[in-house]
């Protein structure tokens, strides 16, 4: 169901896509051999290698940074500003995999709502911005990817959060940004990357 995508869990998802059939009956069998957890609040032993990031907003953000795009999010109510760092902008114009050192930063909004509850619509077309939510930040270098496991790492990058104070959220599991962005190999590891080549 988690492969199919019937069952909805952004980590998991990812996470089964990758499986084949065998895969899938060893998985079952695999914890179908374990006892069941001695408490209820018990936890992966790679939690904590998925809690840890490297990835940091940048001193002096947002100099150093080109805006690239921005992306209506209709489910969530929120307009989004796409930034990267001059590293990934010449990596990309260039068709190049973003090497490490690469740092994109993502804009959270609340899009202002109007009378009937819908986002107001500005005369570009994008939701007019009400309130900041927060940063997310990707980026990479070298052996970063070291402690996650395959089957989520995206080979180097890190992901984190912060407030609009620029004060790292606490807490934040990485793993569903790492695994929302796995199957994205091919455009490194990025949903952007189009926008990101054709910047000025």
């Amino acid at each position: 169901a988690l492969k199919a995508g019937t069952r909805k869990n952004a980590l998991m998802n990812a996470i089964a896509a990758q499986l084949g059939p065998e895969d899938i009956t060893n998985v079952a069998a695999f914890f179908a051999s374990l006892p069941g957890a001695s408490v209820a609040s018990a936890k992966s032993e790679m939690l904590p290698n998925l809690v840890k990031t490297s990835a940091k907003l940048p001193e002096g953000y947002p100099k150093g940074f080109t805006m690239y795009t921005t992306v209506n999010r209709p489910d969530i109510n929120q307009v989004r500003y796409l930034y990267a760092n001059d590293v990934a902008l010449k990596a990309a114009r260039e068709g190049r995999a973003l090497p490490n050192g690469s740092v994109l930063v993502l804009e959270q909004h609340a899009a202002k709502l109007g009378d009937d509850k819908k986002p107001v619509v500005g005369p570009d077309g994008f939701y007019v911005r009400d309130r900041f939510l927060a940063y997310a930040i990707m980026g990479r270098q070298a052996g970063w990817g070291t402690d996650i496991p395959e089957i989520l790492r995206n080979e180097d990058w890190n992901f984190s959060v912060f407030t609009p104070e620029k004060k790292m959220r606490a807490g934040v599991n990485q793993a569903e940004c790492l695994a929302c962005h796995k199957p994205l190999d091919k455009t490194s590891f990025t949903f952007s990357i189009e926008a990101l080549a054709k910047a000025q």
